[in-house]
């Protein structure tokens, strides 16, 4: 009889905890994917076909890296825009920073709800190192390098 008891304290504690973080990467969280912008006659990585390169976080934590991956099925890959901020879909409370996710409000420009645009804070753009390869952190750069490798522009998906 004892050990029922102690059974349903642990269910308690962790219903409280779930309670307590309402942003989780379980929950549906909505949002779209945010791609880098591609035209077939880029011919990244010498593809004649464009592949669809995500923006995604690897947790939904501060401080979690960013980067571009294959788009897929990870609620990871989802986003919300937020007046000049991007945030991740698994929370209201973390935005993009600067090669990562932070707490509050990051303030960004050209961040648009459709077509193609250019993501800057700073005078630097939102982009990956050069032409996209699987895992490559996601920062800001030199806008010059970033429309050289043709990686400044994103869209919504």
């Amino acid at each position: 009889w004892p050990k029922e008891k102690k059974k349903k304290k642990k269910k308690k504690r962790k219903r409280k905890k779930k309670d307590k973080d309402k942003d989780s990467e379980d929950g549906d969280s909505g949002g779209k994917r945010l791609t880098l912008y591609c035209e077939d006659k880029f011919r990244w990585r010498d593809k004649k076909k464009c592949l669809d390169w995500c923006l995604e976080a690897d947790s939904c934590k501060s401080g979690a890296k960013i980067r571009i991956r294959r788009c897929g099925g990870s609620k990871m890959q989802k986003w919300k825009k937020d007046g000049s901020a991007l945030r991740p879909a698994c929370s209201s409370r973390l935005s993009v920073g600067n090669g990562e996710l932070k707490k509050g409000r990051t303030e960004l420009s050209g961040l648009s709800s459709g077509g193609k645009f250019t993501i800057k804070k700073n005078g630097m753009c939102m982009t990956n190192p050069h032409q996209p390869e699987d895992m490559e952190k996601v920062s800001f750069r030199d806008c010059r390098k970033a429309n050289n490798s043709k990686t400044d522009k994103w869209e919504w998906k």
